[in-house]
């Protein structure tokens, strides 16, 4: 919970502005200490003074705490500009400060100066008090950090930390039910991350930088109108919700170091990519893809030799419900992949120098769906208890591979089948649900990468015979080192090896 509330806070600063507004000038100032009263937190002003339609705050101080952070945005003046035709502009300054002061319970405290900067800002709120829209767009939006004060200002000096946004435009809505409902779409052309710190006793150097085109953010959240932020639990029962995501294009990033005792560098770059993230009361969803991934890296005291390393794809797919529901069992799924994953030679050779095993690019995916039958609602408070005491939270009703790829060194096997669940008979399989179905494998290659294996050193002649034996038992020639497997189990609770009855 306190990482939820960290985040708005920062998010509430960084805007400048309010969660929620109206159509007027004084509404949309007026909500916003609404909305910064839900944080337990307060600002202060030296006046307002509203003359020929626009509302000015002077001296705006923003200052927010807890156990182990105090923050401190001074943001000036801010202008609220009736329009006249039901909409309002907010103009901030073009800059400024904001304080971090640290004190964790663990490290040492630190003090860190930061400046948040836009250039050609524009923000405008129009719609009604029930569901207030923002449209916001600005050439540069940046926060830079200017330095460090503390323990950690000794060792490092700050040349240059800046993370900046280019070409933002999107458009950020707020509605109100029986829940607080926000809705945000940005698109930034481009982000981009630069690092350079000085070491200040021994006169080295570190430095990152990152940019990435063509960013798309998104986001849907529904909360509590009067949210406890300090809760010890999140009210997902009442209510509260999230989802999300983001889609990038080009991707490239860069570090260095040269240091006392030590140096290094590397970098990466990756095509696209694309993330989604929901949680609420019903279950959870976690699923990513990036595409063309390249990586470099040389840190000669760490690892003796570089690294290099692509990948064409990387991705995982987690969807897991969290209650009964009402319309029987529940879909999920679990997946993830390695797809043609390439390393260099300088590696190959560590383990294989004489080039005995084929040097292809390696893949690995694994993908299942289920059916699944929860008895608790397991993010209601009242109903968690029970389901810890409890030996089965729920049922297991059917499984399917969707997909089953392992490829690489010269051999493959995929796979696919599909198995329901009998929960009814937990005899059969000693406690374990009756399943019914089959899985079905092609097995290619394996016989000639268990022969490399050996001649490699790294399989013993007789230890490999346990291997043969228990393919020549479940597995069928079909060719030349090809093989086929069937594993099933029928609905008397038979299992199977391609016709030939194992139980």
């Amino acid at each position: 919970m306190k990482s939820i509330r960290h985040t708005s806070l920062i998010a509430a600063i960084l805007c400048g502005t309010t969660a929620n507004a109206d159509v007027t000038a004084q509404q949309v100032w007026d909500n916003w200490t609404e909305q910064m009263a839900v944080y337990g937190q307060g600002f202060t002003t030296s006046g307002e003074d509203m003359s020929a339609g626009t509302l000015t705050i002077s001296d705006v101080k923003i200052e927010m705490s807890d156990d182990e952070a105090t923050i401190t945005a001074l943001l000036g003046d801010i202008a609220l500009t009736e329009n006249g035709d039901g909409t309002v502009s907010i103009t901030v300054a073009d800059s400024y400060p904001i304080t971090i002061n640290a004190t964790p319970q663990y490290g040492d405290p630190v003090k860190a100066n930061l400046t948040v900067s836009q250039e050609n800002m524009s923000l405008t709120v129009s719609g009604d008090p029930e569901a207030m829209v923002y449209d916001i767009a600005a050439d540069r939006y940046a926060l830079s950090l200017d330095n460090l004060e503390g323990d950690q200002s000794m060792d490092v000096e700050v040349v240059d930390a800046v993370i900046a946004m280019l070409n933002v435009a999107g458009q950020y809505s707020v509605s109100e039910d029986t829940l607080t409902r926000i809705d945000y779409a940005f698109n930034i052309g481009a982000l981009d991350i630069d690092m350079l710190f000085n070491e200040i006793d021994a006169g080295g150097t570190i430095s990152g930088n990152a940019d990435i085109a063509d960013l798309a953010m998104f986001a849907k959240i529904a909360a509590p109108i009067d949210m406890d932020m300090n809760a010890e639990q999140p009210p997902f029962a009442d209510g509260l919700a999230f989802e999300g995501g983001y889609t990038f294009g080009n991707l490239s990033y860069a570090f260095d170091f040269d240091v006392k005792n030590d140096q290094g560098s590397g970098s990466a770059t990756v095509d696209s990519g694309i993330l989604s993230v929901a949680f609420d009361m019903d279950g959870a969803l976690y699923s990513g893809t990036s595409k063309g991934i390249d990586i470099t890296m040389s840190i000669p005291n760490e690892i003796p030799f570089p690294l290099q390393a692509s990948m064409a794809q990387y991705g995982f797919d987690f969807d897991i419900p969290l209650s009964q529901g009402t319309d029987g069992p529940r879909d999920a799924r679990l997946g993830f992949n390695f797809t043609e994953l390439a390393i260099s030679d300088t590696i190959w050779n560590l383990v294989d120098p004489q080039t005995i095993l084929p040097r292809e690019a390696v893949t690995v995916a694994i993908g299942l769906s289920a059916k699944v039958t929860p008895f608790f609602d397991f993010l209601d408070p009242a109903q968690q208890e029970a389901a810890m005491m409890t030996d089965v939270p729920g049922e297991l009703n059917s499984v399917e591979i969707t997909e089953l790829v392992v490829k690489g060194a010269g051999a493959e096997i995929t796979g696919d089948g599909a198995f329901t669940f009998d929960n009814s008979d937990l005899q059969t399989f000693d406690g374990f649900p009756r399943p019914e179905g089959q899985v079905n494998f092609a097995i290619n290659g394996v016989n000639g990468l268990i022969d490399n294996l050996i001649q490699m050193g790294l399989i013993p002649q007789e230890e490999a015979m346990m291997p043969r034996m228990m393919m020549g038992m479940f597995t069928t020639p079909v060719g030349d080192d090809m093989l086929t497997s069937t594993i099933e189990v029928n609905s008397e609770g038979h299992a199977l090896a391609n016709g030939q009855r194992l139980r």
